[in-house]
């Protein structure tokens, strides 16, 4: 058996086009406190709905959320 030391056209990692990149739907404030709720329950910490500049909605933990107290549309502590 002998090996090739030529590798210019061995199949290299990363060879072809880039996948499509996948970004996520806008997500609704009804959608967006579902998924609050969720995370409140699983986490078991206070989850906060903020509205987003572009009208859509988010979750995140409060405790991470540094953005403009205005943009909160919820709170949702499960300690409460």
């Amino acid at each position: 058996m002998q090996i090739r030391s030529d590798t210019s056209c061995a199949c290299r990692a990363g060879d072809g086009p880039p996948p499509p990149r996948q970004e996520p739907e806008p997500m609704s404030y009804a959608d967006a406190t579902a998924f609050a709720a969720s995370l409140a329950a699983t986490l078991m910490v206070s989850i906060v709905v903020f509205e987003a500049g572009d009208g859509t909605h988010g979750a995140m933990p409060a405790n991470e959320f540094d953005g403009d107290e205005e943009m909160v549309k919820l709170e949702l502590d499960p300690w409460a």
